[in-house]
């Protein structure tokens, strides 16, 4: 708490200060400046839309993975692959497990909860025990990913380690020699790659329209990812769905204690279960590390996502993990402000701010305030741009779906909704449940 006021006190000393100076050079010019009727909409503008265009420059014309080499310091053999699960039953895990091998890691560590489950899953997977890759099965007492994560470390034998979910796919046989690229520049820690769910309703339906939902939100993720870390090496979350990471850092005390007893709140909460990949992210940040987003054809991540009403909650407890994860980026931890000041404005305090429903609305009322309106005409020109900016991130989804054009109002209306989700989730913050899933009967079991 003291930490806190200091940072308080600190930044509005400042801003008191810049406000002073900036007075005295200007003089009656600040005044005027504030007293314009313009100047609420100007701030707001720019504010927003300022990171989109810069975003949208360097995601889409300057961004570039790393090659791979002809001669890799890395390749598949370096790499211990990790992968726990609370359902080996679950009809996705066969392939998650078989395009896992398919690009022959030199182990395979399967994390399960519960002796019997560990001796299903033994029998599930014997049918790739052929396979050139060593395959491991640990189990342990309780639901918690982040345990399951820490039960298989003792057993990485490589310098690279692999983190999956067990409803993610690789597509590419050349996933792991595609994402070792990265591992080239001795700076990098981790390393995230470009995803994609897969469109597995068709046609203009009730679930049709659930499953766009979900692509279009990891597209989002994918245009942010490739901006932040091409302005300045930042990302907000190298997602779990897939991350990869240099096995020494997986290793160190400080992070397996830090993994395993996460709170928040200044301690009132915890330990945390979500959030494991916010917490590697921040703590490779804060030790040194660099971030390497690798988005390219054979990196591609393949998941299922955008089910009724599953994706709703799993959307609270996204929401939920940004309001506890950002601010302690800001806030308690602070490395962000030296490291990825782009990220301190485009991610974490945008995300403090960012409720369509509300922002627009600011927008539009301001903007009648100002010397721009005179007519019908002119709010109609903003409309046009607050509608059409909500697609610029979107261009490489529909051009690959154009027919899924026809669902964009509702995809709208789902933006202004995701509004009073996340002022939910404000409220609501200290919640921990893993929306989407029901641990408590995995642990039954």
């Amino acid at each position: 708490m003291t930490a806190l006021k200091a940072f308080v006190f600190t930044i509005t000393t400042i801003c008191l200060i810049v406000y002073q100076f900036l007075g005295d050079l200007f003089g009656g010019a600040l005044s005027y400046v504030f007293s314009h009727p313009n100047w609420p909409f100007l701030l707001l503008f720019v504010f927003r839309y300022l990171r989109l265009v810069l975003n949208t420059v360097f995601s889409y014309f300057i961004y570039r993975p790393a090659e791979v080499n002809a001669l890799p310091s890395y390749t598949p053999y370096n790499v211990t692959a990790i992968l726990p699960t609370v359902d080996p039953h679950n009809k996705d895990f066969i392939e998650c497990v078989r395009t896992c091998l398919a690009n022959k890691p030199r182990q395979l560590i399967i994390v399960v909860v519960g002796k019997q489950v560990a001796e299903d899953t033994e029998n599930i997977v014997e049918q790739f025990r052929r396979n050139s890759s060593i395959i491991t099965v640990l189990f342990i007492s309780e639901t918690s990913k982040r345990k399951q994560i820490v039960e298989a470390i003792p057993h990485i034998t490589t310098e690279i380690t692999v983190l999956l979910d067990d409803h993610v796919f690789w597509p590419s046989p050349h996933f792991l020699q595609g994402v070792l690229a990265a591992f080239e520049d001795p700076k990098v820690g981790g390393v995230g790659t470009n995803k994609r769910v897969r469109r597995t309703e068709k046609g203009f339906t009730f679930k049709a329209f659930w499953n766009l939902i979900g692509a279009i939100y990891l597209e989002r993720r994918n245009f942010e990812a490739r901006a932040t870390n091409a302005i300045d090496g930042g990302v907000s979350t190298i997602s779990g769905r897939t991350s990869i990471h240099r096995s020494e850092i997986l290793k160190e005390k400080e992070f397996i204690d830090g993994f395993t007893n996460e709170r928040f709140f200044f301690g009132m909460f915890g330990p945390l279960n979500a959030d494991d990949d916010k917490f590697i992210t921040r703590y490779e940040v804060r030790k040194g590390w660099d971030i390497k987003i690798q988005d390219c054809e054979d990196t591609l991540v393949e998941t299922t996502l955008g089910t009724y009403p599953k994706y709703l909650s799993q959307c609270l407890r996204w929401v939920r993990t940004q309001w506890r994860s950002n601010t302690a980026s800001l806030l308690t931890d602070g490395t962000v402000w030296r490291r990825q000041p782009w990220c301190v404005y485009s991610i974490y305090m945008s995300s403090l701010v960012n409720f369509a429903l509300l922002y627009d609305t600011a927008l539009i009322y301001n903007f009648l305030r100002t010397t721009y309106y005179q007519s019908g005409v002119s709010i109609l020109y903003l409309l046009v741009w607050i509608f059409a900016s909500k697609v610029v991130k979107l261009i490489p989804y529909f051009t690959r779906e154009p027919k899924d054009l026809i669902f964009l109002p509702g995809y709208f209306a789902f933006a202004y909704y995701h509004s009073l989700i996340k002022l939910y989730a404000l409220f609501t913050f200290y919640v921990i449940a893993w929306g989407g899933r029901n641990l408590a009967l995995a642990s039954a079991k």
